[in-house]
């Protein structure tokens, strides 16, 4: 099987079946990325199809890419706040977006009324966070992402990409029970294992 960086470059050269095995790959990925901007399906999915069908008229003029999975999110965010800023007849000023995280079921590690606190807890401590807080949770913790991917993601400075990280966890510490907190981290670095 191929990774990632093999695929990319037989797709650079024009090889379809790596364009389709990138576009499978990566498909799901980011529509549940989407969807964190988004809800409708429709605009979703129309989003990866651009992206995608851009990606083939250009792919003679595309570089390499230390990471295949940071290159298409980031594009992906592109094309869809594009595609979404349009929709709402963007008028020059910075949107920001609403990102929603929605947390998994785990109940063998902790009971079934404990993680209903815990959740409670967590949707009241998120609406307190800015839409590129709940982003970055999602990039580092679901997406498994890096700082530096992170970073080119979403257009920041490594150094800002810390300190957003740091501002959003702090967020949590503040509306959430120390308890609650750790296990939650603990949940979500698990996840992206």
């Amino acid at each position: 099987m191929k990774d990632d960086l093999e695929l990319w470059e037989e797709f650079r050269l024009g090889i379809e079946s790596s364009f389709k095995s990138l576009f499978d790959s990566y498909y799901q990925q980011l529509f549940n990325y989407g969807h964190k901007f988004c809800v409708e399906d429709e605009v979703l999915e129309d989003s990866v199809q651009e992206l995608f069908i851009k990606l083939w008229k250009n792919r003679e003029r595309l570089n390499s890419t230390p990471s295949v999975k940071n290159y298409l999110f980031k594009a992906f965010r592109r094309v869809l706040f594009r595609k979404l800023a349009e929709q709402h007849r963007f008028s020059g000023i910075k949107a920001e977006f609403p990102f929603e995280i929605e947390l998994a079921h785990d109940y063998t590690m902790i009971s079934e009324e404990r993680m209903r606190s815990l959740r409670a807890q967590l949707a009241r401590a998120l609406e307190k966070m800015s839409p590129r807080q709940r982003e970055i949770i999602h990039l580092k913790f679901f997406e498994d992402m890096s700082y530096e991917e992170i970073a080119r993601v979403m257009n920041l400075s490594p150094k800002s990409t810390y300190k957003l990280l740091y501002r959003a966890i702090d967020s949590l510490k503040e509306h959430m029970s120390p308890f609650n907190l750790l296990i939650l981290l603990s949940l979500l670095k698990n996840m992206s294992n």
